[in-house]
């Protein structure tokens, strides 16, 4: 699937192609400095021109500290408080393929929902862009191969099971990660694809100033519809949507308050009480402005053909 046609940033009125449907998109809103484009047609938004890499973002800051203005306050502590969430992604997974099993977790991180699944009976991979998460999980033993879908060495039809939590945002082509993905599952395998919801209320009421719109950590903003759409046209069929209330610790939602609003007390809160026992809290939040989707790897089109005619 092709990306945008025009790669020239100053001119923002040049339509450009939109990764899901092909449609011409318009230009929507700048971020940060960062031109954000939206296509009419699917209403799929997305950074253009995107960074050559955002590797850098993905630091020691990113997991343990977010002084930057990118990610947690503490990784591993934010992630205990998420555990019911990931527990409900595992179970619709296992509604419709039980482990054991293989199961590849790209954007593992440190590993947490990595040892989740390994709980539960599936031989766990992951993959994880940033050196320092690939060491911490490492140092767990776990089995994180560092760097990305293009860059690591993975056999072809191995896994049962692929989790993408809060992940596909991140990426300029996402249409290219899920024809990886796709060539990764066996047939009738699993996806699951976790991502913020363009399209909620949530998103509506705050426009621009949406926290999800946070480039260049985010680059593509979803909803279920041209979601669903961007599988099936990668060779997936979509099986169910969830929207799944998640628990953060204080600590995450001061730093989320302080990127959001920009105000420095959040930041100092947030630093505060990530050093105290009030961080063990895990505060439930459903605003219902991420959705997770599920579908199953659809069969080649011999094999496709193959069922109409009698023919395996």
């Amino acid at each position: 699937m092709s990306g945008p046609l025009v790669m020239h940033a100053d001119t923002v009125q040049t339509p450009l192609q939109c990764p899901v449907c092909q449609a011409s998109a318009v230009f929507a809103f700048t971020k940060r400095e960062w031109r954000i484009w939206r296509c009419p047609a699917c209403d799929f938004r997305f950074v253009w021109p995107a960074p050559p890499s955002t590797e850098a973002i993905y630091d020691e800051d990113y997991f343990r500290g977010a002084a930057a203005g990118f990610g947690y306050a503490d990784y591993d502590e934010d992630k205990i408080a998420m555990e019911s969430f990931f527990a409900s992604v595992l179970a619709t997974i296992r509604s419709f393929r039980s482990p054991p099993g293989a199961l590849l977790d790209i954007g593992a991180a440190t590993g947490f929902f990595l040892r989740m699944a390994q709980m539960e009976g599936w031989r766990g991979t992951g993959v994880e862009i940033s050196s320092f998460a690939c060491r911490r999980a490492h140092a767990a033993g776990l089995d994180v191969r560092c760097g990305t879908l293009e860059t690591v060495s993975l056999p072809p039809g191995a896994f049962d099971a692929i989790t993408l939590m809060d992940v596909l945002e991140h990426v300029s082509d996402p249409a290219s990660m899920l024809a990886r993905c796709r060539a990764l599952l066996r047939p009738g395998g699993i996806i699951a694809i976790n991502t913020p919801d363009a399209s909620s209320a949530w998103a509506r009421v705050f426009g621009t100033r949406w926290h999800a719109y946070c480039p260049p950590e985010h680059l593509s903003y979803f909803n279920a519809t041209n979601a669903a759409a961007l599988l099936r046209s990668t060779g997936f069929r979509p099986l169910a949507v969830r929207k799944f209330g998640k628990r953060f610790t204080p600590a995450y939602v001061f730093s989320m308050l302080a990127r959001w609003q920009g105000i420095g007390f959040w930041d100092a809160a947030s630093r505060w009480i990530g050093r105290t026992p009030l961080n063990r809290l895990a505060l439930p939040v459903n605003i219902r402005d991420n959705f997770c989707i599920f579908a199953e790897r659809s069969p080649d089109m011999a094999q496709r053909e193959g069922a109409k005619t009698g023919i395996t």
